[in-house]
Parts: structure tokens; sequence; C-alpha cells
């Protein structure tokens, strides 16, 4: 058995071994919330957390919360609309020119504020060879789709047999040239990041033909001596590695919390991708920062990180109508400026486009475009 397996053996999963870390007030209603979305610690990630701070922004993202059960009206079972835009079973085609394929529904660990939390909260099976061969022959009949993203749960909790039987099959589809995987083992079991698991997503890559690899830490005390080696081994074998957040409230929620975690991604060769707005799944609303709160912490970053380091804030819509991007308008246009005569040329300028733009520093600058 390798390591990542030994660690998986040892997550905690159940209320008796969570009390030997934190203090459980009330069991019923947290057997109430389990009840909608289990348990995974994994022992990387209980190293990380600091139990004596009950603000801290790992306990807060891993350990159940009462306020769980708090349900808002506005929040969704399916909330950015996968089963809206299934044709078949664990498929979503949602974009013309690529797929999600829900290759399992397990994770190593359970993130708290998770949007497939109806569907990875419960023991569901992940597809069979069955529903393997109909999304393979899926994909032949649509070669408009050219990515694959497996998603799940997280793919990366297949065993390497697993994960290489679905690159065998992708690969034979000739119109898919771009496989994604999104996980979060990079975040809470880096073991999983084996030398094999790495030849064998090197191995089904080419120079037209490439895997990437899109991760998902929140907060920069996520990122580890084992988690900065488990991104080398990737990224030292060629796959890209990306990383999309979420913005949380009581852990990420600030300029200088986001600056950090997305510098040290950027030195560690983890490029960041999305910042997301919290998606409208059940019993996460204690998480969520209002949008307009979302774009100007945005704004405070324009100017002050650099530009490679910032992601984009995005939404994505209910009812599987796509993601939209977020942003403080920087600029506006105000006029069309009247032609005028430069005095003593005898020159007449064309009318001029007037545009008032918020400079990164504060200022407000006027621009004329030119027609």
């Amino acid at each position: 058995m390798e390591l990542w397996q030994e660690e998986l053996q040892q997550c905690v999963r159940t209320l008796d071994q969570l009390e030997r870390f934190v203090a459980i007030e009330n069991r019923d209603e947290m057997k109430r919330v389990l009840a909608n979305m289990r348990l995974s610690i994994t022992p990387h990630t209980l190293k990380l957390i600091d139990f004596a701070n009950m603000a801290d922004p790992l306990l807060l993202m891993a350990v159940p919360q009462a306020k769980e059960l708090s349900i808002t009206p506005e929040e969704m079972a399916d909330p950015i609309g996968d089963d809206a835009k299934s044709p078949v079973p664990f498929l979503t085609h949602r974009y013309p020119d690529r797929v999600l394929v829900y290759a399992t529904f397990s994770c190593s660990h359970y993130c708290r504020f998770c949007f497939r939390r109806e569907k990875t909260g419960a023991a569901s099976p992940g597809p069979s060879t069955y529903d393997m061969d109909i999304i393979e022959a899926y994909l032949v009949a649509h070669p408009e789709v050219d990515e694959v993203i497996l998603t799940g749960g997280d793919p990366l909790t297949l065993l390497d047999a697993q994960i290489e039987d679905w690159l065998v099959r992708l690969r034979r589809v000739p119109t898919v040239a771009r496989i994604r995987f999104h996980t979060r083992v990079p975040v809470n079991l880096p073991s999983r990041i084996t030398d094999n698991l790495v030849e064998i997503l090197r191995r089904y890559q080419d120079a037209t033909h490439p895997i990437f690899i899109v991760t998902h830490f929140n907060h920069a005390r996520e990122i580890a001596t084992e988690n900065v080696e488990a991104i080398a081994k990737l990224v030292d074998a060629g796959i890209v590695v990306r990383n999309q957040s979420v913005l949380l409230r009581g852990i990420n929620d600030d300029a200088a919390t986001l600056t950090q975690l997305f510098k040290t991604l950027t030195n560690i060769r983890v490029v960041p991708y999305y910042l997301h707005q919290l998606d409208l799944a059940r019993g996460t609303n204690h998480f969520r920062v209002p949008i307009a709160e979302g774009i100007d912490l945005m704004r405070q970053l324009q100017g002050t990180v650099t530009g490679i380091a910032i992601p984009r804030y995005m939404l994505d819509l209910p009812g599987g109508k796509g993601k939209v991007p977020l942003s403080h308008p920087f600029v506006r246009q105000t006029q069309v400026s009247p032609p005028h005569r430069e005095e003593g040329s005898g020159v007449v300028d064309a009318n001029g486009l007037d545009w008032t733009a918020d400079s990164p520093f504060g200022e407000t600058v006027q621009y004329v475009e030119p027609t």
C-alpha cells in the first residue's frame, strides 16, 4: 500500500475521531450536519490546522459547523446547473468546446463550502465501464469538443490504473486535444502526487495534446513544504498547474490574504486562474462574501500585485448559464468630444471619444480615443 492510501485510511471521518482535536458541543446537531455533507480531513491538513484557534481559516474550511443547517431560499442543490446540461450520465456539456466528466464523487477531504455537496456528501457511485463507453461515444459524436475536464469528487483519488484507463479512452478520441484534472489532492493529500502518477500523466501528453492540473488552494497556509514538492513534480514534468480559489468569508476575504495567496502560488509556478464567487450551494451562506465586496477586493489588488499573479473574479450563473467575470468598471465612456481647431495651426481635430478611467493608484484620468 502506498503512503497516500495509508493517509486516506487515517482521515478523520467520524465525530469521535474529530473530538480528539476539537470540542463538539452539540452532537445531535453535528450528526444532522454530517447527514447532509460527510466529513473527511486528511492527516496532512490536520497537521496544518491550528485547533487552538476556532477562527483558523483552515479549521473553518474543514470542520463541520451547525451553520450548515441554515439554508436560505436562494440556495440550491445544483447551484450551477450541472444536471441541467447533462446529455448522458456523468457528463455535463455546458460550453460548445468542452465537457465536464465526473470520474468519481469521492474526495480525500470534504470542504465545508463544496458546491457539489449534494453528490460528494453522499456515497454516490462513479461511472461504470458501461457509462465510460457511453461518454467515449458521446465525445466521438461531438467533434466540437476538444477539451475534457475530469472532475468529481476528485479524480486523482482514483487508482493509477483507473486514471490511465480514462487517459487511454480520451486519447482515443482524435478531436480531444486538452485534458484537465480538477483536483484538490495537491492541497490536502500531496503524497498522492507520486512519481508513477506523474509519469502516467506525462506519458499521455505531447506538444499539441497537453494535460492541465487545476487545483484549489484558498489560503497561503495551505502551501506547506509537501505541497510545494508535489507541485514541483508536476511542473517539472511539463504539466501546467493552475489554481482556482473561492472567495470565502473569514478565510481569504481581505486584500492582504489574497495578495499573499496569489503571490505564493505564482512563486511555486502555479498560475492563479480564477477566484470564484461562492456558488449558491445549500448550507454555505455563512461563507458568502457579497459580490460588491469581492469586486472592491479585486480593485485593491490592481496595480499592487503583479499582473501574472492576479486571477479573474468569476460568477458561475445558476441553471448552467455559464461563468461571467466580475470586475470594477475602471473605464467609463463620458461623452463625444466636439471638434476643435488648434489655434494658429489650421488643423481641425476629428471627433474623439472621451473616457474616464480610474488609475490603479486612485487617480481619475481622462482618456480621449481618436476616431
